[in-house]
């Protein structure tokens, strides 16, 4: 993540279907993990520390920028990932939201 300057990654089940999200991992929960585990970070898989798909706060493609950030302010989150018809179709972050706003 450091290497492409990214805040987050979905996880999938295979490389093939990237719809197919299974959750995210972000900077939080890697810092989080680490901080309260002892566990070797380096062997761990990203399904022990990802936020999984049935935790995700996600939007619709049909929200207006508003409507998105009142659900970031709400639930305390600087990105979520956006869906249309159950699909992953995108990420929009706080700034996104800013940048349409100003």
């Amino acid at each position: 993540m450091s290497n492409s300057s990214v805040g987050w990654v979905v996880v999938t089940s295979s490389a093939k279907d990237l719809s197919d999200i299974q959750g995210i991992v972000t900077e939080k929960d890697i810092v989080m993990k680490a901080l309260n585990s002892k566990m070797d970070m380096s062997t761990l898989e990203a399904k022990h520390f990802m936020t999984p798909r049935d935790k995700l706060i996600t939007v619709c493609a049909s929200n207006s920028v508003w409507e998105v950030t009142k659900i970031f302010i709400k639930k305390n989150i600087r990105a979520a990932p956006v869906m249309d018809d159950g699909k992953l179709i995108g990420f929009v972050s706080v700034r996104d939201a800013v940048a349409q706003l100003v």
